[in-house]
């Protein structure tokens, strides 16, 4: 089951992947070092776009450091650092209140919270170490927003995906022109491109953030789930 439910979403992966690649904008995703270093950090900058209801794409701003060998045991840890931002521009009524990072494999965020208050554009400390401020000028684009808004509830960490709520009540969304704070997430994985989706009530937007990489044996898997399936296609065509 824990493979298919994979296999589904690198489908997922991929497909959005095709679908946004001419949309996105390539120097505010920027790939990853093959190799890292403690306190190596990389900057990016997302576009969720609307994928059901109406609205205008949002943008995730969010820093992945690497921390070294300092979780349980002399694990490895990366921080992941995202800041949510509802534009300015954005219709009536369109406030945030869901942002949820899903993952190719589980668990692999093992803590996850937010920073109250901070906006990632500053430099921050959040118990590993300095983190310095989301800086990708002249690439970013958007207006600043406003208010600072916290998650209402500690995240929601589950197999497959971490969850940050923004509602209820109303006046906990993330209103148009405003942010969340800075929300974090922990694992013992480097990262990768996958999905994070931000909703309401009657609108979805999707698109590509950094997520913790599957593992290797999760990775030869699915790989070999596709072979067979296609071993399977071949077979059935020739009977």
């Amino acid at each position: 089951m824990r493979a298919i439910k994979s296999l589904w979403l690198m489908v997922a992966v991929s497909g959005l992947m095709v679908t946004i690649g001419a949309r996105s904008y390539a120097d505010l995703m920027p790939s990853f070092p093959s190799t890292w270093n403690p306190g190596d950090a990389v900057a990016g900058q997302s576009t969720l776009y609307v994928s059901s209801g109406s609205g205008v794409p949002i943008t995730v701003d969010w820093i992945v450091v690497y921390w070294g060998n300092v979780g349980p045991n002399g694990a490895p840890v990366w921080g992941y650092y995202y800041q949510l931002e509802n534009p300015e521009n954005q219709p009536a009524g369109k406030t945030i209140t869901v942002f949820t990072v899903s993952t190719l494999h589980g668990p692999p965020f093992f803590a996850a919270g937010f920073i109250s208050g901070q906006s990632l554009d500053e430099n921050f400390n959040d118990g590993y170490g300095n983190v310095m401020g989301h800086d990708l000028s002249p690439l970013e684009f958007e207006p600043e927003p406003g208010d600072i808004q916290d998650p209402v509830t500690p995240p929601d960490l589950s197999r497959y995906k971490v969850t940050y709520s923004f509602n209820p009540p109303e006046s906990a969304n993330i209103a148009i022109g405003n942010q969340s704070s800075v929300l974090t997430a922990y694992a013992t994985f480097a990262p990768m491109y996958g999905i994070g989706t931000a909703q309401n009530s009657d609108v979805q937007w999707r698109g590509l953030v950094p997520v913790p990489s599957p593992e290797p044996s999760v990775g030869l898997l699915l790989l070999m789930g596709l072979m067979g399936g296609s071993v399977v296609a071949r077979w059935r065509r020739r009977r």
